[in-house]
C-alpha cells in the first residue's frame, strides 16, 4: 500500500509539474497573437492615414491646377478684350494665339434680327482657352464710327503653328465713282456691210427675256457679225 501511495504521490507531483509548465507556454502564445493583432491594426491605422494624406494632397494639388487654368482663362479674357478695344479704335492687332492645334471648321450661325440698321454682325469664332478651342458667338456690335466696317479674324498656318490675328473695325474703302458715260467716237466706214443674216431664236430663256437680234458691226478692219441673244429685261 505503501508502495502506491509513493507512486500516486510521484504521478501527482509530476502532472502539477507539467501543467505548471504548460500554462507558462499558453500564455506567451496569446501575448503574441495579442501582439501580432496590435500590429496589424496599427499596420491598417497607417495605411488608413496614408491614403488620407494621398486623398488631401491630390486634393490639394486639384484645386492648385483649377486656380491656375482660371488664372489663365482670365488673363486671356483680358487680353482679348484689350485686343478688342484697340481694334475698336482703328488699330491693327496683333497676333492673340499661337498653338499647335488646327482650329475646327468655323460654325455656321443663325444671326438674329438686327437691334438697328446701323448695327453690324461681328461672326463667331474658334478661340483659344483652358489648352484647347473654345467658340465664340457672334453678335451684334456698333460701330466706333459711322460708317466703319469689321474686319473678321482669321487663323493662318505659320511656321508650324496657327496664328490667330483677331478681328477689328476699319474704315470701310471709298467708293469709286461711275465712270461718266463717254458715246463712242464716229468711224466713217466706206465698205458697205455683208447682208443681214437670217437668224433662228433658240426657245426664250423665261418670261422676262426679249430678243435682241443679230447685226453687223465694224472692228476697225473689217465687218464681224454679232449674233442675236436674249436679255433679260431689267427692273424699272
Amino acid at each position: 500500500m505503501k508502495t502506491i501511495a509513493t507512486i500516486a504521490s510521484i504521478c501527482l507531483c509530476l502532472g502539477i509539474g507539467a501543467s505548471s509548465r504548460a500554462q507558462p507556454g499558453r500564455a506567451q502564445q496569446r501575448h503574441e497573437r495579442r501582439e501580432q493583432r496590435q500590429e496589424l491594426r496599427e499596420q491598417r491605422r497607417e495605411v488608413r492615414q496614408d491614403r488620407r494624406k494621398e486623398r488631401r494632397e491630390e486634393k490639394r494639388n486639384n484645386r492648385a491646377d483649377r486656380r491656375e487654368e482660371k488664372r489663365d482663362n482670365r488673363a486671356e479674357r483680358r487680353e482679348e478684350k484689350r485686343e478688342e478695344r484697340k481694334a475698336r479704335h482703328g488699330h491693327h492687332p496683333k497676333p492673340l494665339y499661337r498653338v499647335r492645334v488646327a482650329p475646327p471648321a468655323p460654325r455656321v450661325e443663325v444671326r438674329p434680327a438686327a437691334p438697328s440698321p446701323r448695327h453690324v454682325w461681328v461672326g463667331g469664332y474658334w478661340g483659344w482657352a483652358g489648352g484647347r478651342h473654345s467658340w465664340i458667338v457672334g453678335h451684334w456690335m456698333l460701330p466706333p464710327q459711322p460708317g466703319e466696317v469689321w474686319v473678321e479674324g482669321r487663323w493662318v498656318l505659320e511656321n508650324g503653328e496657327w496664328v490667330f490675328t483677331p478681328g477689328y473695325w476699319a474704315a470701310a474703302a471709298p467708293v469709286a465713282p461711275a465712270p461718266a458715260y463717254a458715246p463712242p467716237a464716229e468711224v466713217t466706214v466706206t465698205v458697205a456691210p455683208p447682208p443681214v443674216r437670217a437668224e433662228v431664236a433658240p426657245a426664250q430663256p423665261g418670261p422676262g427675256y426679249f430678243w435682241i437680234p443679230g447685226g453687223w458691226h465694224w472692228d476697225g478692219h473689217k465687218h464681224v457679225w454679232t449674233p442675236g441673244r436674249w436679255q433679260a429685261q431689267r427692273g424699272g
